[in-house]
């Protein structure tokens, strides 16, 4: 009886696995986030402490682009999310597959443009951000995950870009090899000497038997 063929069942392990998934589960998570606090928009227009002063959580609408940066209006911010989300989209596409961890990062960052673009388009411009970090009057901006997707991803990608520069730089270095001994200088009066008189052997006329 013939066996069942795993060709299957091994790719779809194989995509589970596949560093693109990164971006829906991220945009899924920033939107399930993002609408957990909007149904709590009241209770949390005051922050809520998870990690004493430290972590907390904080509803806050977002015009602007990262840390609140008024960098042009609604529409402005969507066509930037747009053309930024193709670009990455178009790198994913070109990495080689055995780079997994510049995929991963290209993915994350992706989810991440994708989560807040989301916000920009159906909520009116205004990106939903909650999660507030620092110690007393001491805070860090307001972010949200899909933020987090994009500082990540592109602390993984730098990452990423230098280990292979310099595994590249390690590899033309180990081509090359050691230098070799160049040719003898003409210059040279005691190489040209012995070029040219080489000392007599057996079977040179001028070496005699006693």
């Amino acid at each position: 009886m013939k066996r069942p063929s795993l060709g299957v069942f091994n790719l779809g392990v194989r995509s589970l696995g596949a560093p693109w998934l990164l971006a829906p589960l991220l945009l899924a998570v920033d939107f399930v986030t993002k609408r957990l606090v909007l149904a709590n928009a009241e209770r949390l227009t005051r922050p809520v402490e998870v990690l004493g002063d430290v972590a907390r959580f904080a509803y806050v609408r977002n015009p602007g682009a990262a840390m609140g940066l008024p960098l042009g209006g609604r529409g402005f911010l969507i066509g930037v999310s747009l053309l930024a989300a193709v670009v990455l989209a178009l790198l994913y596409r070109r990495t080689d597959p055995r780079q997994r961890l510049r995929r991963g990062a290209l993915a994350a960052i992706l989810g991440g443009a994708l989560g807040n673009l989301v916000d920009r388009i159906f909520y009116g411009g205004l990106v939903v951000d909650f999660i507030d970090l620092g110690i007393g009057a001491h805070r860090f901006y307001t972010f949200n995950v899909a933020d987090m997707g994009v500082t990540l991803g592109g602390a993984v990608l730098f990452f990423s870009l230098w280990r292979e520069d310099r595994s590249a730089g390690a590899g033309r270095a180990a081509t090359a090899g050691p230098a070799t001994a160049g040719p003898v200088a003409a210059d040279d009066p005691a190489a040209n000497v012995a070029a040219a008189d080489p000392a007599p052997g057996p079977s040179d006329p001028g070496h005699l038997d006693d």
